[in-house]
């Protein structure tokens, strides 16, 4: 099988990280940004304080984000299993100078395996067609709703700003179950 895997609040704690930036910077940026979290996160950024923000702060965020607890086992044992690991971020140079050098390098910082990055896919379902992507884990709720419309079948990873939001599409609080979700389907 192949599973493609985002990266922010999917192999990563994101919101947390960008949260407390937030709180700490919002003074400087017009104190407009906590209101704008997940225009942020999803890189939507909607004015130029915000985007001001995002090009001063987000490769510092992006070096200080943890990696979510068991996310690096888990994908070392779906790729033991014979399973190929591709990973679609919607990271790109529209913020990082070189978003997928700063992506390799933060996923071999962190001894996170993949076959395969790739960067600047804010929609992702022509990505996952072109890799032949059996399973998209993603937090984007959007984006797991368009995939599995599009009969791709994808999970959602719980985030704390998609949590409180209605889907049909199966969530998962944690690697965990991404395991147990992809030996049972």
């Amino acid at each position: 099988m192949t599973i493609g895997i985002d990266i922010d609040d999917t192999i990563t704690n994101s919101t947390q990280k960008v949260k407390e930036y937030l709180e700490k910077y919002d003074s400087d940026y017009g104190n407009q940004l906590l209101n704008n979290l997940e225009e942020i996160i999803r890189g939507f950024l909607i004015d130029d304080m915000t985007k001001k923000f995002f090009n001063d702060f987000a490769e510092t965020m992006g070096n200080e984000i943890e990696v979510k607890e068991n996310a690096r086992e888990v994908i070392d044992k779906l790729r033991s299993e014979g399973n190929r690991i591709i990973i679609v971020t919607a990271r790109s140079n529209n913020f990082y100078k070189d978003a997928q050098k700063f992506c390799e390098e933060y996923l071999k910082r962190n001894n996170i395996n993949y076959d395969k990055l790739i960067t600047s896919q804010t929609y992702k379902i022509e990505c996952c067609r072109n890799e032949n992507i059996d399973l998209m884990i993603d937090d984007a709720i959007d984006t797991v709703e368009n995939l599995n419309k599009e009969g791709i079948k994808s999970i959602l990873f719980n985030s704390d700003i998609n949590k409180s939001k209605e889907t049909n599409v199966k969530r998962v609080n944690d690697w965990l179950e991404v395991y147990y979700y992809i030996h049972n389907l």
